[in-house]
């Protein structure tokens, strides 16, 4: 095996034995030079008696001459206009030591100078590195220029990626690197590899991207400070794993929310499928903070919650209070505030998703209670664990999530030690007609117009009930129950679920702008009334992959919306 030794300030090269599954090197090749000077490499490697082909750009088909008889030199050949090529190879080397000859290149009147140097195997040479030391924490690119006796193939870390082009003349590699908004420094290892034998290791520094730091806030000014939020959904919150009811987070896709002028993002999160005997899986909190710091990393405020979960919190309140439930919610919090503590106030907790209501008067009272209880169990436990979650603002969801079960006087915000740092939640998907229901029923048909302006004259799918005036009631009863009382709210769901552009005899632009304008009115009336909004998004109307806009009359309407929108505080 050869291996060469590599080392430039803040970067070093580690000395490896062994090398594994080396990903191919799959870069286009870039010969859209400009016309110019004669340019090739100043150095060529040459593995025994192997053949490399050698590049060069030229105004004129080049010569080559060898000062050295057991170098041979192939025909020139014209690859497109002003790129040459030529094949070296070299006579076997009996005496098995490295040696060396000059070839020399005359293209008109301008010549270059090559070095060739034959190995008795396979080698990569590390020449340079740009820029040297530490990478930028926004995420840049970086070049390496390398000699080698052949192509090396390259194996990368997750976050660094070759770019679109590889240069014909000099070895080098072109790669991109992410923003690091991990929230701590990064390494990782480049590889570079050539055969069996020929191999070079890079390992490269990135600091975490800073935001500036918030702390000292209430729980008022950090919700004026959101303008818009969305929801991840249906993915952290998959019990067992991420992504299997849409597809999992990627860091392209957090900063393409961002771009589009997202603020705040809801992450709803499985816990109890990934723990075992009480304890959480130290993998699944890594990844959590991975995501919960790609949000903070790129400016945006993070919600983290503990979601249905496969309802081991939320189904049971049906039957009341458990202490059993209890003890797990308290392990749970500590466990998450103890493993994210090193974030600001950038970071809220929820302390649920949609705490469930038994059927019957004292069945709902017991509910009731029990939701108070337990999200005064997450509130000491999260507190307890000191630092940041001090100063961390909460959200507290009423039962259910329901607006009309709020306003039944039942339900009471649970006592916190810190002034100031609580939020409540509520959701919202109504009307249910319009909104979510899938077939007509026996009480009444679902619709497919919603807000007068949209109606079809004549159609029995107009909504005929749940209009702008019923959506802001519902908004200024959470207003007068909460935020008139100095608590702030966040509307934590809240999306037109059911899909009909494709129903027969449907006037697909009526239904659109209905879902356009019933996203508009309801996050300009939870914004007037106090509510942070958090759109519900599923990966039908943002591509997971890439962040690109896929049905764009949901999202004008919720930004539309949210510029319309003015918190009262």
């Amino acid at each position: 095996m050869r291996v060469k030794d590599f080392v430039l300030s803040g970067l070093f090269l580690f000395v490896a034995l062994a090398f594994a599954a080396c990903g191919e090197d799959k870069t286009a090749i870039n010969t859209g030079w400009d016309s110019g000077a004669l340019t090739v490499k100043d150095e060529v490697l040459l593995s025994g008696s192997n053949t490399q082909s050698l590049n060069i750009k030229a105004t004129s088909k080049p010569t080559l001459t060898s000062d050295a008889e057991w170098l041979k030199i192939g025909e020139v050949k014209n690859l497109t206009t002003g790129i040459y090529t030529v094949e070296l190879t070299a006579e076997p080397n009996v005496t098995g030591d490295t040696r060396t000859a000059k070839v020399t290149v005359v293209a008109g009147k301008e010549t270059a100078t090559i070095t060739v140097t034959q190995v008795s195997g396979d080698l990569v040479e590390i020449r340079s590195i740009d820029p040297q030391g530490d990478l930028d924490p926004a995420g840049g690119t970086l070049t390496i220029k390398y000699v080698a006796t052949g192509t090396p193939a390259t194996n990368l870390p997750e976050w660094i990626s070759v770019s679109g082009t590889r240069s014909l003349v000099d070895g080098e590699l072109k790669l991109t690197y992410t923003p690091n908004n991990t929230g701590k420094e990064r390494e990782g290892m480049i590889v570079l590899a050539v055969g069996k034998d020929g191999l070079a290791n890079v390992t490269v520094r990135q600091p975490a991207r800073t935001v500036a730091a918030l702390s000292g806030r209430n729980a008022k000014q950090i919700a004026a400070d959101m303008y818009a939020g969305v929801n991840i959904g249906n993915t952290m919150e998959c019990p067992g794993k991420e992504g299997d009811w849409s597809m999992p987070v990627n860091e392209a896709y957090v900063a393409a929310l961002a771009g589009m002028g997202f603020n705040a993002v809801r992450i709803p999160c499985a816990w109890d499928s990934h723990a075992a005997d009480g304890v959480i899986d130290s993998a699944w909190l890594d990844r959590v903070d991975e995501v919960v710091g790609w949000v903070i990393g790129n400016g945006m405020y993070a919600l983290l919650n503990i979601h249905w979960d496969g309802g081991w919190l939320e189904n049971s309140l049906k039957e009341g209070y458990n202490a059993a439930v209890d003890a797990k919610q308290s392990s749970y919090w500590t466990q998450i505030a103890e493993k994210l503590g090193h974030y600001d106030q950038h970071l809220l907790f929820a302390a649920m998703n949609e705490p469930n209501v038994g059927d019957g008067a004292a069945k709902k009272k017991a509910s009731i209670e029990a939701i108070m209880k337990y999200q005064k169990t997450m509130i000491d436990a999260v507190r307890a664990t000191g630092g940041n979650n001090l100063d961390r603002v909460l959200v507290m969801q009423v039962p259910n999530t329901d607006i009309e079960i709020a306003a039944e006087g039942q339900y009471a915000m649970p006592a916190d030690q810190v002034a100031d740092r609580l939020m409540v939640e509520a959701h919202f998907y109504g009307p249910y007609n319009f909104n979510m229901m899938d077939k007509d029923e026996s009480w009444g048909k679902y619709a497919w117009y919603w807000g007068k302006e949209n109606f079809v004259e004549g159609s029995d799918r107009n909504s005929t009930w749940g209009d702008e005036a019923w959506v802001k009631e519902q908004f200024q009863t959470m207003k007068r129950l909460y935020v008139d009382k100095g608590i702030p709210g966040i509307t934590g769901e809240y999306a037109v679920c059911a899909i009909r552009e494709n129903d027969p005899g449907i006037d697909k632009d009526r239904w659109k702008a209905s879902v356009r304008l019933w996203n508009k009115v309801v996050t300009m009336e939870s914004k007037n009334a106090g509510m942070v909004p958090f759109f519900w998004e599923i990966g039908q109307d943002i591509n997971r992959t890439n962040g690109s806009v896929l049905r764009s009359y949901q999202l004008d309407g919720v930004f539309e919306g949210a510029a319309l929108g003015k918190y009262p505080f």
